[in-house]
C-alpha cells in the first residue's frame, strides 16, 4: 500500500493527498488537491497561510466532459480563469488573500462547489486544518491511511479527528458508523500519548480543554452522542502513520482531519 505523507515543518501543516508542499529553487510550490463536497453541499474549508512569493496551485477534481470549471475568489468569478480544473498564483501576494471555489458547471445542471480554500499570504506559512475523505471498507483491515511528519526541534500539539457518523449532517447517506483512530510512530508502534492531565482542582480537564480548543480552530461542531474519534496528543519530531479502520464491520465514508493547536 503506497501510504501518502505530508509535511508539518516549522509552522507547516497538510494532509496528503488534499496537498503537497515542495520547494522548487529559491521558492517553495504548494499543490492543493479539492475535494468534490459531499453532495450539493461543500466539505469544510482548508484554511492555509502562504508565504509571499511562493506558488499556490488548486486542483479541481476533472468532471464528465462538457463540464465548465469556473474558478471564483470571494464569489465572484476570476477573470480568464475558466474551462480548466487547475488555477494558479504564480507568486503570491497580499492581494490574493481570499477564499477560492471552482464551480462544476454544465448546460443541463446547477453550479456545484468544490471544497473552499481559504487562503492568508503572510511570512509565516502555518496551515490551521486540512483534511483528506475517503470510504473504509467491511473489513477488519480495509482502511483510510494517511502519513504525517512532524519537523523541526520542539513537538506539536495536534487534534486528529475521525468523522463518522456526523457527516450525516452534510448530506452523506453512507458515513463510517463506528470509526477507529490508530497512530502508529516511524517504527510502526502504536503511539501512546505521554502527557498527562493531573488531577487538580480547577486545573482544565483533558475534556474542558478540548471543548475549548475545537471552535476557536474553526472544527465544525460534532453531533453529540455520536462515535466519531477526536483525539489531542504531543508529537515530538518524527514520521506518523494515522489510520481509520470500522469498530463493527459496517462499510462507509469517514473524514480524517489534522488541526495544529496555537
Amino acid at each position: 500500500m503506497r501510504i501518502p505523507t505530508l509535511t508539518l515543518a516549522a509552522l507547516l501543516l497538510a494532509v496528503l493527498p488534499a496537498t503537497l508542499r515542495a520547494q522548487t529553487g529559491s521558492r517553495n510550490e504548494t499543490t492543493v488537491a479539492l475535494d468534490v463536497g459531499f453532495g450539493i453541499r461543500p466539505v469544510e474549508a482548508a484554511r492555509m497561510t502562504i508565504p509571499t512569493g511562493d506558488l499556490l496551485r488548486l486542483t479541481a477534481p476533472r468532471q464528465a466532459e462538457g463540464t465548465n470549471y469556473i474558478w471564483t475568489k470571494n464569489g465572484q468569478a476570476i477573470p480568464g480563469a475558466s474551462d480548466n480544473n487547475v488555477f494558479v498564483l504564480a507568486a503570491v501576494h497580499a492581494g490574493d488573500a481570499g477564499t477560492y471555489v471552482c464551480l462544476f458547471s454544465t448546460p443541463t445542471t446547477m453550479p456545484r462547489p468544490s471544497q473552499a480554500v481559504i487562503l492568508g499570504v503572510g511570512p509565516t506559512d502555518r496551515l490551521l486544518n486540512l483534511s483528506t475523505r475517503g470510504n473504509v471498507g467491511s473489513a477488519p483491515d480495509a482502511g483510510l491511511t494517511a502519513g504525517f511528519v512532524v519537523a523541526g526541534a520542539n513537538a506539536k500539539r495536534l487534534i486528529l479527528r475521525a468523522v463518522g457518523p456526523s457527516l450525516a449532517q452534510f448530506g452523506v447517506t453512507n458515513p463510517l458508523r463506528q470509526p477507529v483512530l490508530r497512530i502508529y510512530d516511524g517504527n510502526g508502534r502504536l503511539y501512546e500519548n505521554a502527557y498527562v492531565y493531573l488531577p487538580v482542582v480547577g486545573a482544565p480537564t483533558y475534556e474542558s480543554e478540548l471543548a475549548a480548543i475545537l471552535p476557536r480552530i474553526g472544527a465544525f461542531p460534532l453531533r453529540a452522542g455520536t462515535r466519531d474519534v477526536v483525539e489531542m496528543r504531543p508529537f515530538p519530531p518524527g514520521t506518523y502513520t494515522a489510520v481509520v479502520t470500522n469498530g463493527d464491520g459496517t462499510a462507509g465514508a469517514v473524514l480524517l482531519e489534522i488541526y495544529e493547536v496555537p
